[in-house]
């Protein structure tokens, strides 16, 4: 199972580059006039697409990271324990919007993104470990 989940997460992180660093989703979504200031050459607004695609940038890593790391999952399961870590950091991240006033709509959307992957992920690193527990009793 936890390979199946590391594939899906991963193919979902790459599809969250393309969201973020080509299409802009999140800038057309949250900060519309970003675009055409940047484009006028405000700096602050080139700063924040630059942020933008430099996290995206970290989602295509990570995402490439997870499919590569799929083949071979008992020995990859730092890697998903720290994709949880950036699951869990994204809640905080979408909290900390809220507390700051942002619309709450796009939080709400997200929030139950990441704790969709980080359940599945826990049942798929404890039915891994299982697995094993399993298999090494019976070769003992």
């Amino acid at each position: 199972m936890l390979r199946w989940w590391m594939r899906v997460v991963g193919v979902f992180y790459l599809l969250k580059f393309v969201a973020v660093a080509f299409v802009k989703g999140p800038l057309r979504g949250q900060a519309p006039n970003a675009l055409r200031l940047a484009d006028a050459g405000d700096h602050v607004a080139r700063f924040l697409i630059d942020t933008w695609v430099i996290f995206g940038l970290e989602m295509a890593a990570l995402g490439i990271a997870l499919l590569v790391a799929s083949r071979i999952p008992d020995r990859a399961r730092a890697l998903a324990y720290a994709i949880l870590g950036v699951e869990i950091s994204g809640i905080v991240a979408d909290v900390y919007q809220l507390a700051r006033g942002h619309a709450w709509t796009i939080p709400a959307v997200w929030i139950p993104i990441h704790g969709l992957i980080i359940v599945t992920g826990l049942l798929s690193l404890g039915r891994g470990r299982a697995v094993g527990v399993r298999e090494a009793a019976i070769t003992a």
